[in-house]
């Protein structure tokens, strides 16, 4: 009891620490606007495109892309600021359609993506997907999953070993076998989280880049600036549990090691889900407590497992040990479901989400597992303990003894599989998958030929309901603009309305617009009459599909 204040003060250190390191966010990132809008048609090529998300955002290597109908490359100059990501191009666009490919990264470090499409001065007839490359994940994910799981067991099973022999076995007589046997877990599962941590960083890496797990290997999965949360968790606790290995085996400890054990423990928090939702402060340090009661009682469990066999024939010892761990059971338990309960609800949000999303289902399943925990727990505490601390002989409280030890290994091993849960949690966004890459949208180009040597393009800009903008451009065979004699007459008719004659005016070579309010949705014919001279106006129909918005 005489290390509590200290043990303590550790823990306000680490909290600062951890918060202080701690940028606010709010949730999966979501475009909000985009200039120029999607499906534009513009007079004149723009110098740039700007995506606006409703939180800062951070563009992964060759994160923005532009291509013309072609599916050529167009030079273009990202960069990001804040949550507005803009696009320079480096070079004059010519008319046509144009696709802007998009991959960002949330600040819960999920990737997001999209794309844009606008047209200079009239959408091209056809437009070619743009090749993006590698996009798919493919099991990244579930090797992400599995890492996490592990390191999640190995760093709170390490820094829980830690807070077990400074305080648990404080006092308690321990043979020399069982201490060793004590350092070499604490120890080997340090170096198993570290191995895993670092295994991490590339797997993130490979992650927000789409490029599946061939993509570890490339340089980009290691860019700090991509990488940047891992590679903190990553020196966060070889830092921690390297200075907690050292401390247990010459038996020392101090604030400092229970300062920077805490650290590693925590570090997890510094990433994750829980820094994309608000109050990110109150969530991030919610998630170091639920951190630190897991480790302590994984931990706990664990030495329980590996030292009542020893002691067992020293009721007074084992006793001990088990009143100190029981002691501060049932605060370990209110801690976890206090701050579980409050991270669930800020994420998940409502309890629909729990049966519909992948999230939400995981998170019942950890839910499940932790209260079978908790009776193996009580199992223990109400039972099993006050014969180990009772008057009953030697031998029954001997007997007690071995079955709380294999009730707590028990009660370990099904905590390992909740830690594997969560790691699965990690990779699993609520609210839903992150977006796939987008294919190239249909720019819903019609074209139809007048007489024998014109092309007649027809395009419904999006707008508002029925309220469309109608853009009509006459073209050559080979597909360039032609300046006509006179604006072509242009008429609409569905098979119940007839508009009649819709008059246009120029908006460039070959083009032309008008302001459509469409009674109906459903299919339109569009009659064009070409004026080509005094004497020549050649007539053709196309069919607009027209769809209320």
């Amino acid at each position: 009891m005489r290390r509590a204040p200290a043990f303590v003060l550790a823990v306000l250190v680490a909290v600062l620490t951890v918060v202080g390191v701690a940028g606010p966010a709010s949730a999966h990132a979501t475009l909000v606007s985009t200039d120029p809008a999607e499906g534009a048609v513009l007079p004149t090529a723009p110098g740039q495109v700007r995506f606006t998300f409703d939180e800062p955002v951070q563009l992964v290597p060759d994160g923005l892309l532009a291509f013309d109908a072609e599916g050529r490359r167009v030079g273009i100059d990202p960069s990001a600021k804040g949550a507005v990501v803009t696009g320079r191009f480096t070079g004059d666009l010519a008319n046509g359609t144009y696709v802007i490919a998009w991959r960002v990264v949330s600040a819960d470090g999920h990737p997001i993506a999209g794309s844009l499409t606008f047209h200079v001065g009239a959408p091209s007839p056809k437009v070619a997907p743009p090749q993006l490359g590698p996009a798919d994940p493919g099991a990244v994910p579930t090797v992400q999953a599995i890492v996490q799981g592990i390191d999640y067991v190995a760093v709170l099973l390490a820094g829980g070993l830690a807070i077990f022999l400074g305080w648990n076995a404080r006092g308690v007589r321990l043979t020399d076998d069982v201490r060793r046997r004590l350092v070499r877990v604490l120890r080997g599962s340090a170096l198993v989280a570290v191995v895993a941590a670092a295994i991490a960083v590339p797997l993130a890496g490979a992650y927000q880049l789409g490029s599946g797990l061939g993509g570890v290997f490339d340089s980009d999965a290691i860019d700090p600036n991509l990488v940047q949360g891992d590679l903190q968790i990553l020196a966060l606790q070889a830092a921690g549990l390297g200075v907690a290995a050292w401390a247990a085996g010459r038996q020392r400890s101090s604030l400092v090691v229970d300062m920077v054990t805490a650290l590693a423990v925590w570090s997890p928090a510094l990433v994750g889900h829980t820094r994309a939702y608000e109050p990110s402060m109150l969530l991030v340090v919610t998630d170091a407590l639920h951190l630190s009661a897991g480790a302590v009682w994984l931990g706990g469990l664990v030495g329980l497992a590996l030292t009542l066999r020893s002691v067992s024939g020293r009721p007074k010892d084992a006793a001990l040990l088990l009143t100190r761990f029981s002691a501060v059971a049932a605060g370990l338990l209110a801690a976890l479901a206090l701050t579980g309960v409050l991270m669930a609800w800020r994420i998940i949000g409502s309890w629909s989400r729990l049966v519909e999303e992948t999230y939400g289902r995981l998170l019942l399943v950890k839910v499940a597992l932790v209260l079978v925990v908790v009776a193996m727990a009580a199992l223990n505490r109400y039972r099993l303990l006050p014969r180990v601390t009772g008057d009953g002989g030697h031998d029954e409280r001997r007997l007690a003894a071995t079955l709380v030890r294999r009730t707590v290994a028990a009660e370990a091993a099904v905590l390992v599989a909740v830690l594997g849960v969560t790691g699965f949690l990690t990779q699993k966004p609520p609210g839903g998958e992150p977006p796939a890459p987008p294919k190239t949208a249909d720019t819903g180009v019609v074209a139809g030929q007048a007489g024998t040597d014109l092309k007649v393009l027809a395009v419904l800009d999006p707008g508002p309901g029925l309220q469309r903008k109608l853009i009509v451009q006459v073209q050559n065979l080979a597909g360039d603009p032609l300046d006509l004699y006179g604006a072509p007459a242009v008429a609409l008719r569905s098979a119940s309305v007839d508009l009649g004659a819709v008059p246009v005016v120029p908006s460039g070579a070959g083009t032309y617009t008008a302001d459509v309010v469409f009674p109906t949705a459903g299919t339109w014919e569009l009659q064009v009459s070409v004026r080509v001279d005094e004497f020549t106006s050649p007539v053709t129909t196309i069919r607009l599909d027209v769809r209320s918005r």
